[in-house]
């Protein structure tokens, strides 16, 4: 309200744990509060990609999507979506879902690919950019005009090596720039 903000967001990891007392705050200070999540999403396998450190076998690379909903059914599926992530999941593996889970509760909720923690920037500044497309394609069919390609410049290694091909992508496939920073 300081600032002059009308609306802003919170984005708790595979949780809405300060969601209702942050929208209650908020609108107690006249600002329309965002709700949504970064959700661990499973990265679908590729023959040549590489496995995350510190995971072998059966265990998924996971990286962040970042959620948010626009409307009551968004907000009700962002909570599924929360809660199947950790309860859908084998116990032994971090909290995430799939793309098919994802597709499932999709409705009323806006995606950003998550800067230098999402797949798709990983993907590109690991060069492998076919599987970045094929990535971009599936999220392109869940979040049809709900789809945001992020980035973020905060000096990640990630997001440097990522950033111009972020923004081709966008600018080729007509899908819009948003620009995020960690609120620290």
């Amino acid at each position: 309200r300081e600032r002059g903000f009308p609306a802003i967001a919170i984005a708790d990891r595979n949780g809405l744990y300060g969601a209702p007392e942050y929208a209650y705050a908020a609108r107690g200070a006249g600002v329309q509060p965002i709700i949504g999540a970064l959700v661990g999403i499973a990265r679908p396998e590729a023959e040549d990609a590489p496995r995350r450190p510190g995971f072998s076998g059966d265990q998924p690379q996971v990286d962040w999507l970042a959620l948010y909903a626009q409307s009551e059914a968004g907000y009700i599926n962002l909570c599924r979506i929360v809660s199947a992530a950790h309860m859908d999941r084998p116990l032994d593996q971090p909290a995430h879902l799939t793309l098919d889970q994802l597709a499932d509760h999709a409705e009323g909720l806006l995606a950003l690919t998550a800067a230098g923690e999402g797949a798709l920037a990983r993907l590109l500044a690991d060069g492998q950019h076919g599987h970045a497309v094929a990535l971009l394609a599936r999220l392109e069919t869940i979040f049809p005009d709900r789809l945001y390609i992020e980035i973020a410049r905060r000096g990640d290694a990630v997001e440097i090596a990522a950033e111009s091909a972020l923004i081709e992508l966008a600018y080729a496939r007509s899908l819009p720039l948003v620009a995020t920073n960690p609120a620290s």
